[in-house]
């Protein structure tokens, strides 16, 4: 979201310094004798406003989708992982209860030897 707010605040900056800058450019037309340069700076400056009015609301959309397509990739990425967890645990547990039953069988092994070399 701070991106967000960082490229709308960036491009509001912009929209208003060519604003200022337009507006600077009729002012200073408007004191000479010639009244076609006045509107074709205007319009100049109201073709540039409106371009950059477009760029701007297609960065936030490409931000947007960006921030959206993100998202869904930390979502894939969390619910693989979970079930990774889910198989390790299982397994984990599984080799824990193979580890016991193997242990027990040498328990039993041992006995039996002790028994046997005993008299």
């Amino acid at each position: 979201m701070n991106q967000i707010d960082f490229k709308l605040r960036r491009a509001g900056a912009l929209l208003a310094a060519l604003t200022a800058i337009g507006g600077g450019a009729l002012i200073s037309g408007c004191g000479g004798g010639d009244s076609s340069t006045g509107g074709t700076i205007s319009e100049e400056v109201s073709t540039k406003a409106n371009n950059a009015q477009k760029e701007a609301e297609a960065g936030v959309e490409s931000v947007e989708k960006g921030v959206e397509e993100t998202k869904e990739k930390a979502e894939d990425a969390v619910e693989e992982a979970k079930e990774k967890f889910e198989n390790s645990k299982g397994k984990g547990k599984k080799s824990i209860e193979e580890a016991k039953e193997k242990a027990e069988e040498a328990v039993e092994e041992a006995k039996k030897k002790a028994e046997e070399l005993l008299p």
